[in-house]
């Protein structure tokens, strides 16, 4: 019952002109808001965009100053790479140069120290030699003397 006087207190307020103007511009003022929605819309999908675009044109802008960056990194490390390796090849030419050099002078020194302890023990060896015959003689004017020899050995 209740509900049944509820609408027709409606149908009299709804046939009521000045509830229908009111209806009406509500409807109006309903319709330009989604209006300007839309517009709003627009304009904030466009300045995304322009955003969006902007930003991946920033990100071209990195991606390819990267590139040459890398590319330039990697000529400079490759003549890096080739200094170092003709310095190594240098530097094992030149440590054979000194290897030999140095086996050269090995040879020269052991030489030289050869021939001077071959020197001395020929020198020693010929003053034993005079030594013993000064004493062989003696021995030979003595008649019961004995011979004495003398070892040397050779240190090398």
């Amino acid at each position: 019952m209740a509900t049944a006087s509820f609408q027709k207190i409606l149908e009299n307020i709804s046939a009521n002109k000045g509830v229908q103007n009111l209806l009406e511009n509500f409807q109006k003022l309903n319709d330009e808001i989604k209006k300007k929605e839309s517009e709003l819309k627009k304009t904030f999908d466009q300045k995304k965009e322009e955003q969006i675009e902007l930003a991946w044109k920033k990100y071209q802008e990195i991606v390819k100053v990267l590139s040459t960056s890398e590319a330039k990194i990697e000529k400079e490390v490759n003549t890096t790479i080739a200094k170092l390796k003709k310095s190594a090849d240098d530097l094992e030419k030149n440590i054979a140069a000194y290897k030999k050099k140095a086996v050269a002078q090995k040879a020269k020194l052991e030489k030289s120290l050869f021939n001077k302890t071959m020197k001395k023990s020929s020198s020693k060896k010929t003053t034993t030699k005079k030594a013993a015959k000064a004493t062989t003689k003696k021995a030979a004017s003595k008649p019961a003397a004995r011979k004495t020899t003398k070892k040397t050995t050779k240190k090398t």
